[in-house]
């Protein structure tokens, strides 16, 4: 950690994996894998939570061996909400969940910014996903 290298004053203590406050979420916007192991290489222990960001899960080359390299690190991924509204549009939810099920992705988004859901149909997903486990 920066403690460590520098004698820098004023720079608060980062509590160490896991942690309960202070996260950092890091948006995956389709990275390569290069670039995902470059990242991780270097900032591995500072990130705590990964999103692939507005559905390039579903058209990334090598995705499986993505998330791999995220869960080798021990980061937990997730599915972008825009993925999430490609299978709400068309009623398929079951099939999302089993999605989530076969990556073992456990964090869900659940958006409105491509699509109007309002509050209440959100929080009836939320059910659906928090009931099916």
């Amino acid at each position: 950690m920066i403690q460590d290298a520098f004698d820098l004053p004023g720079i608060p203590e980062r509590p160490r994996k896991p942690r309960e406050e202070g996260l950092t979420h890091l948006l995956d916007k389709g990275l390569a894998l290069r670039q995902v192991e470059d990242v991780l290489s270097v900032a591995a222990e500072y990130i705590d939570l990964a999103k692939l960001g507005w559905g390039t899960a579903a058209v990334t080359p090598g995705v499986e061996e993505k998330m791999q390299l995220y869960h080798d690190a021990g980061i937990p991924m997730y599915f972008g909400g825009t993925l999430f509204e490609a299978y709400y549009l068309r009623d398929a939810l079951p099939a999302y969940k089993r999605l989530m099920e076969r990556t073992g992705v456990e964090h869900l988004e659940i958006s409105d910014g491509t699509l109007p859901i309002n509050h209440e149909e959100k929080l009836r997903c939320i059910r659906h996903f928090d009931e099916a486990g």
